[in-house]
């Protein structure tokens, strides 16, 4: 560790840097009266995590800000790979990548410090957007997708790397993210794009145009933009394309380990290995992916034990079958990234109605199209319904390939005859902004500005699945009936002989695999309504200038549908999960105020607070304060804190999901029938009586510029502190599902209503693991950043920039989680750009640090310690560079590489697609040319 670092890791007190940074200007040098200098006048404005105009391009708060050239500088095609690159979301985001199954298939977000893609607030032109409408993570989160912004209008993004509930309200716990639209534009600008990634012909194409026009009372811009990409498959990448990684696995360095210590120079543990069989985690065949579900299908008959047979066969004999499981490379047919298209629009009018007022009006729609693919569906008999709901499948003693005659209800399969499971996803992104905005007659110590607007937003989720019936197959297997025109339909009154049934050993026609596929349509919708007004401008004038204040109040209204069919509802989905449809809404409305205080001309203060009250049964109605300052003891040397109190109101769909389920993935013993439990079926639920999860917020940074002949240096350092409490969580998360059995069977309280067992044969029929506010977590991290910007006469213009992130502590209830698994301690961001006359260049680079993953296997080495398999994520460096003509009339071509070195991504053998998706970097060398004309 950098010896600056080991002394900084002791300042565990934030409270101790506050004070020592606070006393600051009483143990100063004054400053020399600046000498009088004509300067040209500025416009004051407003940045991102502050409501008062502002002259200081340096803000209290920690702001950094891309302008749509930088978003260009990085090499990437969408906003979201950008963003995600910054070193300060050093946690796991949702990506498209490796989104067969997921929730959100094709979804885009932003995971700020690291603390969840739902604790960073995103807005647009400042205000409140539409979230994505589907929750998305654990099936309960409501994140925002980045895909539904108008990527072609992007002016520029600010992002507030602090809480700041004061000033905008929950979901700012982490920070926020403010994407700026053009507005002032004059002129018609249009872009082209073509790209693809190697050796995958996954071609992309882009293309933007904007318009804007001005007179004297009015300005008019439009900006339409769309993307196409096609798919990669997991199959087109080494690194992806079998689910068997043990050939790749040697790269992470797997090892046992207890408590931490390899088992390398220990006797005693060495014996331990041996006496349980193992010998090393490759040899013993850890990483071998590959599903259980597999083709052929085995079954366990009774009496008998588990059966297959070792290739297909429409012939299957008892005596052929052996005691083996076909293990299944689902990503021979998975998708790595979806094929993807985008439209969106983008619009802004402004109209001067008086001296001192304006109308505005901004009008957007964005639709995302997303298919992911997934490999075909598996089926687990024992955990599949049967032809009504309550009835489990069951291979019949009379099906004609069961030559064991006994009715079957335990074995697994791929429907290998089936195409790859698709999910076709539609999201629609309306918004509609208008307001006006005025000046207010100079009745104190300067001008005074108003506005009031409202917003409606909506988006709208629409998924079609291509997916299979459990009731189907239950009806196959049980035999269908031959039509006229060769297919298959179900009809009980045929006789058994006359029936065509469903081989689980062999490979079936084309008929019965068309029989059992079904379209399952869901949808979901987030609408949004707010109503906003804000005064502000200087009341009184300090030493160090005039008082600014702004005070203003916002309601907003939210409304949340999550519509499934009655196949989810009753559990009809094979493969997949039980689930009904929810709704829910809430209002809210909320007063805030802020001053800005600048007591001398080096020290300014900042005070905010915001009151908000919910429609939500049990909220607590209380003020969220922010105290800030900013101290300029030298003109090179600027000194910044905070604190703040954040919020984050539970999403709606943790307080109204009607149901949502899932399945264990490993056995579990259950105490009271004595017997062991495949998989336990869990159920979670929303929960009304949630509370707000809390947070208290501290900063403290330097940012130092010196003259001279370090003109153009600019380094800052920032410290950040959030302590966070009343989290949501599940039992789960502290507690595996055995525990849930014996707490349950012992009557440990903590567990009374979890287990719900059948009235009769006292059968566990479910787990009950709702979420609540029972978590807590604490997060300590620096910021550094290191730019250099140096003209010369004949070589042109250089800049360089280094930005790292370093995580100090990171718990959750008590558990340190930096360096492990989805938590890099160190996340650096590297650009040069060069240019001189028509010419520029620019490198970008992303370095991730290693992380550690261990997995218990629950093998107890002795009364306390378990043996874990450790092994590591090693560290990652991405490049990526382009080169830029504009020599032509108005013409500017740039031609760029991404993951120039063509890397792939440190292996995690575990992860489904062989890397970790959302934290490292997956994809592989991807080539483009832009070209923009401006007319």
């Amino acid at each position: 560790m950098p010896k600056l670092l080991k002394t900084w890791k002791g300042l565990s007190s934030f409270k101790w840097m506050m004070a020592m940074l606070v006393l600051a200007p009483a143990v100063s040098f004054a400053q020399t009266e600046e000498q009088d200098e004509e300067y040209e006048e500025l416009e004051a404005f407003v940045m991102t995590g502050s409501r008062i105009a502002r002259l200081d391009m340096e803000p209290v708060a920690p702001v950094i800000q891309l302008n749509a050239e930088s978003l260009e500088n990085t090499g990437f095609s969408t906003v979201g790979d950008a963003l995600r690159s910054l070193s300060f979301n050093n946690g796991q985001a949702l990506t498209p990548t490796d989104s067969g199954v997921s929730f959100t298939p094709g979804v885009s977000t932003i995971n700020v410090r690291g603390i969840g893609n739902n604790q960073t607030l995103v807005l647009v032109n400042g205000r409140r957007a539409a979230p994505y409408a589907a929750p998305g993570f654990d099936g309960l989160q409501t994140v925002f997708d980045l895909n539904s912004i108008p990527a072609g209008a992007i002016d520029s993004i600010e992002i507030l790397k602090d809480g700041a509930s004061a000033i905008y309200g929950s979901d700012a716990v982490a920070g926020v993210v403010n994407v700026r639209l053009k507005r002032d534009y004059q002129g018609m600008n249009v872009v082209a794009q073509v790209g693809d990634y190697f050796d995958t012909g996954a071609f992309m194409r882009k293309f933007s145009a904007t318009l804007g026009t001005a007179d004297a009372k009015s300005s008019f811009l439009v900006s339409v933009d769309f993307m196409d990409q096609q798919a990669v498959f997991a199959g087109d990448l080494d690194f992806s394309k079998n689910a068997d990684q043990t050939s790749r696995a040697h790269k992470a360095d797997p090892k046992y380990v207890v408590d931490g210590l390899e088992a390398s120079g220990m006797g005693s543990l060495d014996e331990y290995l041996a006496g349980i069989g193992f010998t090393d985690p490759i040899s013993d065949g850890w990483f071998d992916t590959r599903s259980s579900r597999g083709f052929p299908g085995y079954v366990n008959v009774p009496g008998v034990g588990r059966r297959t047979f070792l290739d297909p066969t429409n012939n299957p004999t008892a005596d052929g079958a052996v005691n083996a499981a076909n293990l299944f490379n689902y990503q021979t047919a998975s998708g790595l990234y979806p094929e993807f298209r985008r439209f969106s629009f983008y619009t802004r009018a402004t109209r001067d109605l008086t001296d001192n007022l304006e109308a505005f009006l901004e009008l957007s729609f964005s639709r995302v199209e997303s298919e992911v693919y997934a490999a075909q569906t598996p089926v687990d008999i024992e955990t599949s319904r049967g032809l009504d709901e309550g009835d489990g499948m069951i291979i019949p003693s009379y099906n004609a390939f069961n030559p064991w005659g006994v009715d079957i209800n335990n074995g697994r399969r791929r429907l290998v005859e089936n195409a790859a499971r698709l999910s076709d996803v539609t999201s629609d992104t309306p918004r509609i902004v208008a307001g006006v905005t005025g000046l207010l007659p100079d009745f104190a110590t300067g001008d005074w500005s108003w506005e009031a607007g409202m917003v409606y937003s909506k988006n709208s989720v629409n998924v079609n699945n291509i997916a299979a019936a459990d009731s189907r197959l239950q009806q196959a297997l049980m035999g269908l009936t031959r039509n006229g025109d060769g297919s298959l339909a179900w009809n009980p009154n045929t006789a058994l002989e006359e029936r065509v049934y469903y081989n689980w050993f062999g490979i079936n026609e084309q008929a019965m695999a068309d029989y059992i596929e079904i379209y399952n349509p869901n949808s979901a919708s987030m609408e949004m309504y707010s109503y906003d007004a804000n005064l502000s401008g200087t009341i009184l004038e300090l030493p160090g200038g005039n008082m600014g204040f702004s005070v203003g109040a916002e309601h907003r209204i939210e409304r949340w549908d999550n519509i499934k069919t009655d196949l989810n509802a009753t559990g009809d989905i094979l493969g997949g999960s039980e689930g009904t449809s929810s709704l829910g809404d809430r209002d809210v409305t909320a007063f805030y105020a802020e001053f800005s205080l600048p007591v001398t001309k080096q020290l300014e203060f900042q005070l905010a607070g915001r009151y908000e009250m919910y429609s939500d049964d049990g909220f607590e109605k209380d003020i969220r304060p922010k105290i800030g300052f900013k101290y300029r003891p030298l003109d090179w040397l600027v000194i910044k804190g905070s604190y703040n109190e954040s919020f984050k109101a539970p999403d709606l769909a943790y307080l109204f999901t009607a149901s949502s389920t899932s399945f264990s993935s490993s056995q579990v013993f259950d105490p009271v029938t004595g017997t062991q439990i495949d998989q336990i079926q869990v159920v979670t639920a929303g929960n009304p009586d949630l509370g707000p999860e809390t947070s208290d917020n501290y900063f403290a940074g330097i940012v130092l510029e010196p003259k001279g002949r370090l003109d153009g240096l600019v380094f800052s350092a920032e410290y950040f502190e959030m302590d966070r409490s009343n989290m949501l969580a599940q039992l789960s998360d502290f507690f595996g599902y055995a525990e849930f059995l014996q707490g349950d069977f012992e009557g440990n309280p903590t567990f009374a209503g979890k287990v719900v067992r059948d009235s009769v044969t006292n059968q566990v029929l479910f787990i009950r693991d709702d979420y609540a506010n029972i978590s807590e977590s604490k997060y300590k991290g620096y910021d550094f950043s290191l730019s250099y910007t140096y003209e010369t006469e004949n070589l042109g213009r250089f800049f360089a920039r280094w930005d790292a992130t370093y995580l100090d502590s990171f718990t959750i209830d008590g558990g340190e989680q930096v360096g492990s698994y989805l938590v890099p301690e160190w996340r650096h961001t590297m650009a040069l750009n060069w240019s001189r006359g028509d010419w520029s260049a620019s490198f970008y680079g992303i370095l991730i640090d290693e992380m550690v993953r261990q997995l218990s296997f629950g093998n107890v080495y002795t009364a306390d310690d378990v043996l874990l398999l450790q092994y590591t994520v090693k560290s990652q460096f991405v490049a990526n560079l382009s080169a830029t003509y504009s020599g032509f009339a108005g013409t500017e071509i740039t031609v760029g590489v991404n993951n120039i070195l063509n890397d792939e991504a440190p292996v995690d053998p575990f992860a489904g697609v062989g890397a970790l998706a959302g934290v490292s970097y997956t994809e592989p060398a991807f080539w483009y040319v832009r070209m923009s004309y401006d007319f």
